[in-house]
This record gives C-alpha cells, structure tokens and sequence, in this order.
C-alpha cells in the first residue's frame, strides 16, 4: 500500500503482513503522522538504533535517548510479545574521537615535561591564550590591556546578539577569562619564587582547552599510534555501558563498532559508485546528492525537506576534519570515505588510506546485520538532519529501493531548565551527576510521564513530580504485599461470610476499564503517560477500598489490581529485571547482588528482637509497669525495625502490617518528620520564651505601687491634688478634672493595681 506523505511528495509504503497485527500505531517521522505498525516478518521486528560517539562521559540527553527506546522496546517484548532484534553501533572513528585523542595525548605529553613552572610554559600558554581568542572568538589580543577592554565590553558573554551568531561564544569565552586569570596568577606566583610542580600544573590545569587547540595544531600531525584513538574509544564506551546498566537500560542484542566494519564500509561505497550516485575526488568519496534527488524514484532529505541545502547543519556532519577535504562538486554532497592526514587514523581503500565518514558507518553496519530493508530505526531528534538522511539516501543509492527504513523513530529533545542539552556547549549534566542526586528509577518516571517524541524537561519540579509518582506506587505495593502477606497467614481462617460483594465487583469493573484504557494507550504510540495516569487511578481507588478495613475487604481483588500494575511498571523498566517478588519494584534495577545468605539477612533483625527481649525481661523482672513495657514496644517499631526496612504499621483492629521498605527511604522520612518537630519544638519555645518576656515585662511594670503612679515627677507637673488613693483629682492650674478624664484615670489606676499585685505574688 502507498501512502503520500507532506515531505515533498517523498512517498512512504506501508509495509503489509499476512500474520495478525496487534494494532498498534506509531508516530513515523518518515510520514510525519501515526500509522499502523506492521512488521514485514510476522511478529519479528529488525531494529537499529544510533548508538553514542564515545569521547566524553554520557550525559542526560543521551539518558532521555536510550532510556527512551529502552521503555519502548520493552513495552514491544514484555507487552505486545514482539521478537525484537535490537542491533546499536558505537562511533569509535569520528572526527570528534580523533581530536579529543589527539588534544588528550598531547596534553598528557606536555604536562609530563613541565616539572616547574618556568618563563617558557607560560609564553606558550600565553601564545595558546592568543591563538584560541583569535581562533574562536574572533578578535586580535596583542597585550593584557586590550583583552581586559575586551572583556570590560563583552561582560559575561552572554550578549544574545553575539550567542545567536555563535552559540559557542560564551562557552570559548569562559575558556579564554579562565586562561587569562590563570596566567595572572603563574606570572605572580613566579614573581614570588613559587616554581614548584604544582604552580605549572595548575596553569595548565585551567588552561587546558586552550592548550590543547594550541598544541594540536602544532603536533597534532605526529600523532600516528592508532591505539592513542582506539584506547581513547574504548575508555568511554566502557564508562557508556557502565552508565547504562545503572539506567536499567536492556544492552543491545547486537553490538557493532566502526573500527570492525571498515572492508564492509569500503564495499558499500564501491557498490554506491558503480550505481552512479558517488564520486572520488582527492582521495575522499562523496555522495553526489543532485545525481541521487528525484532520480529513478528516490528522493533527498526525507525525514526533514526544509533542512535541504542548510549550510551549517550540513557542515556540521561533515565533521570539524571534514572542512579540510576538497573535491566536492556541491555543498549538499557529504563524504562517503575521508581521505586521512597525518594525525589521522587511516585503512587502505581503492581511493588511498582514510577513513569511513560518519553516515556511511550506521548504513553499513545495520544493513549488515538486518538485511537491505529494516522495521524500524531510533535515534535523537537532532540526528534527523543531517546523518539520518544521508542514512536513507546512501542505503537506497547502494540498493537501488525506495525504502530503507519502513519506521523512523526520533525521540524529543532533552531541556534543562528550558535550555537544549548540548555536549558541544558544554551544557550538560553527566549521568553520573544525575545519579548522585536521584535515583534511575526517578529519572526514568520523568520520561514515562513524557511523550518520547515530545520535548522533555529536567528541572526540579519535573523531578518533585517524579518523587511523588513514585512514593505513590511505594506505598501501594508495600501496603498490599503486607496485607496479603497477613491474609495467606490467616487464609483458611474463615469467618463463614462471603467478601467478594457488590465493591469488589465495582472494583474489579475498574480494574478492567484500566487495562482497557491502558491498552488503548499504549498501542498509541506508546502514550506512557496516559497509561501511568490510568494505573495512578486505580491505586487511588483501591487505596479508599483499603480504608474499609481488613474486616470488611476481599484481598483477593486487591492482589489482581497489583499483580496487574506490577506487570505494567516492569514494561516500563521501572522495576527489576529478575525480581524475586511477584509485587512491586523488586530489587535495585541496577548492580542489585545475589541472594545474601541466610544469616546476614536475620542477624540484624535477630539482634535487634534479642535486645528487645532483654529489656523486657529486665523491666518484667524488677516489677516495672506497662507503660515501661509499651516505651519499648515503640522504640522497637519507631526506631530499630526501620533502620533494618521493616515497617510496623499498626491498624485499628489491634493487628499491625509488617512491611519492607528502603532503611535509606525510612531515614529520609524519619528525618523529614524530626525536622518538622524540631521546627514546631522551636516555635514553641520561642513562643514560651517570648510569653515569658512580656510577663517579665509586666512584673517590671508592677514594681511601682498604684498609689505612687501618678505621683512621679513627670506627673507632679501635671497634677496639683489627689484623692485617698492617689489617683489625680485637679490639673496643675488648680481646676477639677473632667470626669471623662477621672473615668480613664482610674482606669488606669485598677490595671496598675492588677499588675502590682502580680508583682508582689511573683516575690513570695
């Protein structure tokens, strides 16, 4: 079947099968719109995703990637039962990898001869400094002054009129303000003798990005040893891997390296040549796009027409190198085989020694493994285009089909506080500092209660949001595993009535609209957060079933209800991947150990109980009262039993729920509620503290006798007579007062009277 699609007129086949569908549809960034997702081989679906260019620590752009694709691939195997074969690449050629090997080699060479600081280390520092402001933010420094002009103007560098035209301006600008202070401070600490090992290694420590540049481009063509670039390669793709498995991210099923697929790599080009759709030039190989577009049915830039001929988005997949080859017909074309030059990896070919360009590498490699027509392909957002394009293009131009690739999935881009993740800019948050701070389960329910082709947003409300959702499910699972841990004790214990009663029965209809709405969810291209609002739902029903009480609920509804959620959360790789329970997360996703033996496990608890028991022995045996024996049975539940994750939830029918939990969570809790206690405690000491100033206040106000308050000097010269008890009963000029005026004076004199006889109480 054919359908047309908005991408100029590009059209898209939809694949057909005799097997039975599961109706499932997706969002086809070939179509740009939801179709029926139709596997061409019955239930198995070929699969290749864009794996990471490993040269620097994984971040959480490629977190909301991976863990993305992860969440729909297990929702494809453990929901809908598809046979998925999942094949990811690893880049270990790519411009980006040769330079960050090179810059890194020669660095580590540099600092290694710099055992003092010296005159010398700091010209050439200070060269580097030059170079890298000329180089990167365009503008000639011949002295201190005129780049503490320059920085007196630029500010903090984040002038939008400046960032728009180079978004990396404030990233080099940094670098350089870096630099410069650095070489300020080793000038000084030279001045004053200092000329140890250290002061040369923190000048270099601070300018290592501009060091680096400068050394490059000085020697970077004598670096030859391939396995300064390979070393390099597999440092990072074992820090990738290790980042991973602590996301709970399945591994693939087939693992592919560049580096492994060159004579293949060299082969697809050959083959695209001889098909009329690339040229030689200088060595290198490029695609000829204009030979390819619009002829013999195959169109260009498919995933993004609007992108065609965008000059900087094209550059920028070339690669930093690939602005030094030459040969190329049009800017449009890119490089199939890149001629290498010194400083470069390199592997023979029919053209002389180079190296795969970056698109070819994905091509090659998924074809190699998935055949000349593949179900689906993943990968970011922002690889659209250029480098899934050329992908498409390349495979077609080398096959001669229409159709590479039937489903292109793009997952959303990743924004921190409402700027795009970017490795380039410096702009990220690596997953190791994720993890620090929040767990791989917290940050995978932030992506669960996101669309995967949608934006994602990480910031702390996101992630607040995140903690809740999955407090909410903690407690759910922790109170009904507790709960029908009590009912097997006590389930031949019946009482001769019948429980499964009209609520049951309006609970379990909601448990199968659930798995309807669920369901319905997810065969919409895979709607997570409609399905986890839906599971949220029917926890908050059965959670006011619970409130009934033990005596007046059926466990067994309750245990269908969270057998089903635990099925669905562990389709979203929210829980463990082998646990031994059949409710709830399970085990820690990631690095959880083996079964502890068994008196590892119950020592602590035994410890614990055994100490319990003494005390009461003790108190019981010297005749102590109950509230002694209650004090203990409140410190074992409050205190000791949570520090081992063991909750005593007592209930209102006598009978209390034994529950597991994270000691860690329960620490948390406990402090988050001393806290508040400490903050009430506190409140109302300085409300004690404060009551007892104002009546210190008042008692010194009471030292003075009613009869002599108004006999004091400032008084006498208002007053000239006073009655029996002192209070005034004629002004200075000798008049009578107003009785309004003698009124408020004895007023007075009674609330002076009250005061004064607290006074004289306070004394006894």
């Amino acid at each position: 079947m054919m359908a047309s699609t908005s991408n100029n007129s590009s059209p898209w086949t939809q694949p057909e099968s005799t097997a039975p569908q599961s109706g499932l549809v997706v969002y086809n960034s070939m179509t740009k719109s939801k179709v029926p997702f139709v596997p061409r081989e019955g239930n198995y679906v070929s699969w290749y995703g864009c794996g990471p260019t490993v040269y620097d620590a994984s971040h959480l752009g490629h977190a909301r990637n991976y863990m993305t694709f992860d969440i729909i691939r297990r929702i494809m195997e453990d929901y809908f039962n598809y046979d998925v074969n999942l094949v990811m690449n690893i880049t270990d050629v790519d411009d980006k990898i040769i330079e960050r090997a090179r810059h890194t080699y020669l660095v580590k060479q540099y600092r290694a001869k710099a055992t003092a600081l010296s005159e010398s280390t700091i010209a050439d520092v200070n060269s580097a400094f030059k170079a890298f402001v000329e180089s990167k933010l365009k503008v000639v420094i011949s002295s201190d002054d005129e780049w503490k002009a320059f920085v007196a103007k630029t500010g903090d560098g984040k002038d939008p009129a400046i960032t728009a035209e180079n978004p990396k301006f404030t990233m080099h600008y940094d670098a350089a303000r870096a630099t410069f202070a650095a070489i300020l401070r080793a000038r000084q600490s030279l001045a004053e003798g200092k000329t140890a090992a250290v002061e040369a290694q923190a000048l270099m420590d601070a300018s290592q990005d501009v060091l680096a540049l400068w050394l490059d481009k000085a020697h970077g063509a004598e670096v030859t040893d391939p396995r300064i670039f390979r070393d390099l390669a597999a440092y990072w793709e074992k820090d990738f891997f290790e980042d991973m498995d602590a996301l709970n991210v399945r591994r693939p099923h087939v693992l592919t390296r560049v580096s492994e697929f060159v004579p293949e790599i060299v082969q697809f080009v050959e083959r695209i040549i001889a098909n009329g759709y690339a040229y030689e030039a200088d060595g290198s190989v490029y695609f000829d796009v204009a030979s390819f577009d619009g002829k013999n049915g195959h169109f260009y830039a498919k995933l993004e027409p609007k992108s065609k001929g965008n000059a900087e988005l094209l550059a920028d997949g070339e690669g930093s190198l690939g602005a030094k080859l030459s040969g190329k017909r049009s800017q449009s074309d890119f490089a199939l085989w890149k001629a290498s030059k010194p400083g470069e990896p390199a592997w023979p070919s029919p053209w002389g020694p180079g190296r795969p360009g970056w698109h070819i590498e994905c091509s090659v490699m998924a074809s190699e493994i998935l055949g000349q027509q593949i179900d689906m392909h993943t990968g970011g957002i922002d690889l659209a285009f250029p480098h899934h394009d050329n992908e498409l293009a390349q495979s077609e131009a080398c096959f001669d089909n229409d159709q590479w690739i039937n489903y292109f999935m793009h997952a959303g881009h990743l924004h921190i506080e409402g700027l795009k993740m970017s490795k380039s800019l410096k702009n990220f948050i690596t997953i190791k500092e994720a993890l620090a701070k929040f767990t791989a389960r917290q940050i995978r329910i932030v992506f669960v209660l996101s669309r995967w082709d949608a934006p994602s947003y990480f910031k702390e409300n996101s992630m607040h949001e995140a903690m809740a959702v999955e407090k909410t499910f903690d407690n759910f699972f922790s109170n009904t595993t507790a709960l029908l841990r009590d009912y097997r004790v006590r389930a031949q214990d019946s009482d001769g009535k019948r429980h499964f009663l009209e609520a049951e029965h309006e609970l379990l209809n909601e448990l199968k609209e659930t798995k309807a709405q669920v369901h319905a969810a997810l065969k919409d291209s895979f709607d997570t957060p409609t399905a986890m609002r839906a599971l949220q739902d029917i926890i908050n029903r059965t959670n006011i079933y619970l409130q009934r009480g033990r005596a007046a609920i059926d466990p067994q509804i309750v245990e269908m209800i969270a057998l089903y959620v635990t099925k669905i959360v562990r389709a979203f790789g929210l829980a463990a991947e082998a646990p031994a329970q059949l409710i709830g997360w399970g085990s820690s996703a990631a690095g959880s150990e083996g079964p502890a033996d068994r008196e590892s496990v119950l020592l602590p608890v035994a410890t614990a109980l055994s100490d319990f028991r003494d005390a009461v022995r003790e108190i019981a045996l010297a005749g102590g009262d109950k509230k002694a024996i209650l004090a203990l049975c409140d410190k074992l539940r409050d205190d000791d039993l949570p520090e081992l994750g063991i909750v005593i939830d007592d209930h209102g029918d006598g009978r209390a729920l034994v529950k597991f939990a994270d000691p860690e969570e329960l620490r948390r809790e406990k402090a988050a509620r001393q806290a508040v206690e400490d903050e009430k405690r506190a409140r109302k000491e300085a409300a004690a503290r404060a009551a007892e100033a104002k009546r210190q206040e008042r008692l010194a106000k009471g030292r003075l006798a009613p009869q002599d308050m108004f006999k004091t000097p400032e008084n006498l010269e208002l007053y000239s007579e006073w009655d029996a008890a002192g209070i005034p009963t004629k002004d200075k000029a000798g008049e009578d007062l107003a009785k309004g005026k003698m009124k408020k004076l004895a007023k007075e004199y009674a609330a002076q009277e009250k005061l004064h006889n607290e006074y004289l109480k306070s004394l006894e």
